[in-house]
């Protein structure tokens, strides 16, 4: 038994060995897309070597697991793809931060081929063949369902974010940064500019429903002064409100209240 035992055990420490050799370390590697000009969001990551991917959220992080030596893709339309290849310093330095060059795409000539289009949309959907979009969402890809935020909302998540006092054990933390930007009023500025492009954005909504002619010509409003009209309308408190849950037919009877108030003012009369 014991000859058996020192032929046996050689041979465990070498199959031990080769099993410690095969095997890898997998890290979480967390990291941030950066960029000077354009939307960091819907990046997508692929892991070349495991061909796990992701993609950024609307501040640019992620995360993704990787091995020593695997290689890093970073792809969108807005940038020039990019790839690094995980180094022991990468893995030292967790989080990965990477900044992307923004991709310039000059167009010099456009040719448009005749398809032979009847004008009756079923027909030519078929003779077109149009495949479907290929989205984050259809690929299931994680933070494909996360709302792109305007630059506003992500300044305003920035410096607003967290809560103000954090207990570690039996420590008190205050949080510095929320504070500052809260009495500065630099939080405020930022709330407003939300605000401000919320409404903007309501604007657009409601031309498209009614355009500047007909409001002009069912209230008796100049059609030069319309646009001083809604913004009469979205200086009203109420006006929040209205955007988040009217219908048309509301909307169109609160635009009708507004104007007689709005005819009352100096400003038709300048």
């Amino acid at each position: 038994m014991q000859k058996r035992l020192k032929f046996l055990l050689p041979l465990i420490i070498v199959l031990a060995s080769f099993t410690g050799f095969g095997q890898e370390n997998t890290t979480r590697l967390h990291g941030q897309a950066k960029s000077f000009k354009n939307d960091v969001s819907n990046i997508l990551i692929i892991n070349l070597n495991s061909k796990k991917s992701t993609i950024t959220d609307a501040l640019g992080r992620f995360t993704i697991e990787v091995n020593l030596k695997d290689t890093l893709r970073f792809t969108a339309v807005q940038y020039k793809t990019k790839e690094i290849s995980i180094t022991d310093s990468i893995l030292l330095e967790n989080p990965l931060v990477v900044n992307l060059v923004d991709n310039v795409i000059n167009l010099k000539e456009v040719t448009v081929t005749p398809y032979n289009l009847t004008g009756k949309i079923d027909l030519d959907l078929e003779r077109l063949a149009i495949k479907p979009n290929v989205t984050s969402s259809s690929l299931g890809l994680p933070n494909a369902d996360i709302e792109v935020m305007t630059q506003s909302e992500r300044l305003l998540l920035e410096a607003d974010r967290g809560k103000y006092v954090h207990y570690y054990g039996i420590a008190l933390v205050i949080n510095t940064h929320k504070l500052m930007n809260k009495i500065s009023g630099r939080t405020k500025s930022f709330e407003e500019m939300v605000a401000r492009d919320e409404n903007m954005e309501f604007e657009k909504e409601i031309i498209a429903k009614f355009p500047k002619k007909t409001i002009s010509d069912n209230f008796g409003i100049p059609e030069t002064n319309i646009d001083g009209f809604l913004t009469y309308c979205m200086s009203q408190k109420d006006f929040s409100t209205l955007s988040q849950a009217a219908n048309s037919m509301e909307l169109w009877e609160y635009l009708k209240a507004r104007s007689l108030e709005f005819k009352k003012t100096d400003v038709l009369n300048e």
